[in-house]
């Protein structure tokens, strides 16, 4: 689907995406072209007039799963990702974007939040883009770097709950749980990183694109996505916590078994000495008496329970 606009003074309208061609070629105004889920090859023809490097259009057509800022003078080819958190996964959505002074042409493989809402909002501000796309790409990376808050909220309250089952006598399946965390943490810590840079980039005056009264705003927009990095990198420590305390825990509950069945074995193995004793077919004088087996079951309780007060009297027990 190709959805395009074009803001003029203090309108914005929806234009078939060969007049948003057209417009940006020749003016007035400025345009927003919308790409989502196209084939490269009706991409690549419908943005020819644009007169793109061919490099900038193989990148975008093209996933190649890092965040990066290219500058090509004219115009800059941005590529960033948005996230969403689902069964413990990160599931990933790269956005490319070609941003020039009157022009912005944005390229993702199914429906984002941003882009989303980036359509819904422009009817109402258009403004947004009539005085640059730099505007709707800053207000654009603001959404997409607010939706990672909803994931490290999720991510905290994960760490929560199985920090809580780690202490249960009866938690199953924590081991697991713990690594697939650790996995999802991983896919979106990749993706952060070289994400932070290129914003921080865009902050700086080496891009003619970018106008000066816009670094701030990217800024704000950096400095927010560095918390986003700086949490993921307490989460890690916390994660790698719990699997060591789940691993201690693990052992500790199985030393607890090994030793009551030791404490069991010690208990019998005195019982065990004195049927064996009296099992052998000899003729004692017990079995002669009336009430041998008041004898044999009394003898074992007083064996088992000398046992049991010297494990407690040298506190193994």
């Amino acid at each position: 689907m190709i959805r395009a606009w074009h803001a003029d003074g203090n309108a914005a309208r929806e234009v078939a995406p060969e007049e948003a061609v057209r417009l940006a070629v020749s003016g007035p105004g400025a345009v927003w072209i919308d790409l989502d889920c196209v084939e490269p090859e009706v991409a690549l023809e419908l943005l020819r007039p644009l007169q793109f490097h061919p490099l900038a259009l193989e990148d975008m057509v093209t996933q190649i799963n890092r965040p990066k800022v290219d500058d090509y003078g004219e115009y800059l080819y941005l590529a960033v990702h948005t996230a969403r958190w689902d069964d413990d996964e990160p599931t990933l959505r790269e956005i490319d974007m070609l941003i020039g002074r009157r022009m912005l042409v944005s390229y993702h493989d199914g429906a984002s939040r941003a882009t989303t809402a980036m359509h819904e909002v422009l009817p109402r501000r258009p403004e947004l883009l009539s005085r640059g796309p730099t505007q709707l790409v800053h207000l654009m990376l603001d959404v997409l770097v607010d939706n990672y808050f909803p994931i490290m909220e999720r991510i905290a309250g994960e760490i929560d709950s199985l920090e809580e089952e780690i202490f249960r006598p009866a938690a199953r399946g924590v081991h697991q749980r713990i690594l697939r965390l650790k996995r999802g943490m991983s896919g979106v810590r990749r993706i952060i990183g070289p994400q932070r840079d290129t914003i921080l980039a865009l902050t700086r005056d080496e891009f003619g694109a970018i106008p000066a009264e816009m670094r701030p705003y990217l800024r704000d927009v950096y400095d927010r996505l560095a918390r986003v990095g700086d949490l993921l990198e307490s989460f890690r420590d916390e994660s790698a916590t719990l699997l060591e305390l789940q691993v201690a825990m693990t052992s500790n509950r199985l030393n607890e078994v090994i030793k009551t069945l030791t404490v069991i074995a010690t208990i019998m193995f005195p019982l065990s000495v004195v049927t064996s004793y009296y099992g052998m077919n000899f003729d004692f004088i017990e079995y002669r008496w009336k009430y041998s087996w008041v004898y044999i079951m009394g003898l074992l309780a007083a064996t088992a329970g000398a046992t049991w007060w010297y494990l407690r009297r040298n506190r193994w027990l």
